[in-house]
This record gives structure tokens, sequence and C-alpha cells, in this order.
């Protein structure tokens, strides 16, 4: 079956896409070509990255529920992600991408087609408010704690040990990648856009709001692997050619 598109979310992912092309620009400009940018260090920057990155999740969260071949889907994006690594291990070791983002989205795939099981049994607002309370609740995870605010609960330093804890979310000492999105906390925020889909999502394809489109935004969208693949190969030449 094939799954008809909505304007608005390639619009959505589109902005998304350039959003994040931006950031990775300022990036190499600081980290791969030695440029003073202090304000990559700042806390706007900061929430600027990851407010991107967290919209690029709950669209790929909604279309799980929207969308079929799953399995195939996931495989195709871990394979992509696999290559990823292998390029920056070989070309650029001090920057190398273990756990990207793109890996977390093949991972979540995954992760969702026995997860939905239970998912679905949920109240979507419900499921949306818990959703998102875990995964502000886990945010801090990867640097040895969880809870909110000041209201916190330091995890033993043992669970902190591989390459597999460092996929869920508790990289062990020393750990480092350029790009790094693991399971917790971001699988909450990829069931967050599986909630909106359920919440609102259906009402949503019965009004026009979904035929919003921008057609450079959209077309970039539909292409969103392909165009994330070659980004940063493209950036990166363009600021050669520039400096």
């Amino acid at each position: 079956m094939k799954t008809k598109r909505l304007p608005l979310i390639d619009t959505l992912r589109g902005l998304a896409l350039i959003n994040m092309f931006v950031y990775h620009a300022l990036w190499s400009m600081a980290n791969l070509f030695g440029k003073q940018i202090d304000f990559l260090n700042s806390t706007p920057a900061y929430l600027w990255q990851q407010s991107g990155a967290s919209l690029f999740i709950l669209l790929s969260g909604f279309c799980w529920a929207l969308t079929h071949k799953h399995l195939k889907r996931s495989l195709v994006v871990l394979g992509c992600a696999f290559f990823i690594f292998i390029c920056t291990f070989l070309f650029n070791k001090n920057n190398v991408i273990t756990f990207g983002i793109l890996a977390f989205m093949g991972s979540a795939m995954l992760i969702m087609v026995p997860l939905s099981k239970i998912l679905r049994r949920l109240p979507p607002w419900g499921g949306l408010f818990l959703s998102l309370l875990l995964f502000f609740a886990c945010k801090n995870i990867r640097h040895g704690s969880i809870g909110l605010g000041t209201w916190q609960i330091e995890l033993p330093q043992a669970l902190y040990s591989n390459y597999f804890t460092a996929w869920l979310g508790l990289p062990p000492e020393g750990f480092h990648s350029a790009d790094y999105f693991p399971i917790l906390p971001w699988l909450f925020m990829y069931t967050a856009g599986y909630f909106i889909y359920y919440a609102c999502g259906k009402l949503l394809t019965k009004t026009s709001a979904t035929s919003f489109n921008i057609p450079p935004l959209s077309l970039l969208g539909r292409h969103s692997l392909a165009a994330y693949l070659i980004h940063q190969p493209v950036i990166v030449a363009l600021l050669w050619v520039w400096y």
C-alpha cells in the first residue's frame, strides 16, 4: 500500500533540514576549518540545535504511524548510518559519528514495531504528555542522572560501560561522537510524534491544513534521506573552496 504524502509534513521536514544544514555549516567552520565561532558554545545555540533535532524526530515519529514497511525502511536508514560511520572513521577520526541521528532513527523504527503494540493501548493525549515528561526526565541521563529540575537520581557508574550502553544513552568514560543521538532520551521524543498523529493527525488529514505547501521545502522534505547523506560533503567542499 502506498502512503499518501502530506505536503505540510514534507514542508516541515524540509524546514528542519535547512535548519540542520545551517547549523552544520557553522559547526564545520569551527571544527574543521578552525574558525572562532563563540556562538556555538552558547545556550541559544544549544537550544537551536536541540529544537531543530526535536522537530525532525517528532516528524519521524508522526510518520511512523502514517507509513508502512517499517522493517525495510529501518534497515535502509541503519545502512546509511553505518556508511556515515565508516566514512568519518576513515577520513576524519577526530569527528567520528558513531550513534548519530540516522542510527537513532533506524533504531527507533525497529523498536517501535513491538513497542507500538503497547503504546496503542494508551490514550493519545496521555501518551503525548507521558512521552514529553519522560524525555525531559531522561535529558541528563548521559551525564549520570535522571529527574526533573533539582530532583535528580544519580545512576550507578557501572551502567556506563560499553558501546551498547552508549547506544542506549549511557556512554562510558572517553566515549566521543561528533553527532550523538542515543535511544534515551530521544525515543520519547519519537513516541511524542507518534502520539501527535493519533491525537490530531487524523483530524488534520480531513482539513486543508495538510495541503499547506512551500514547494522548495516540500521537495527537499520528500528526499530527506538523500539530502542528509550529501549535505555535509557539499558543505565541506563549499567551505574548502571558500577558504
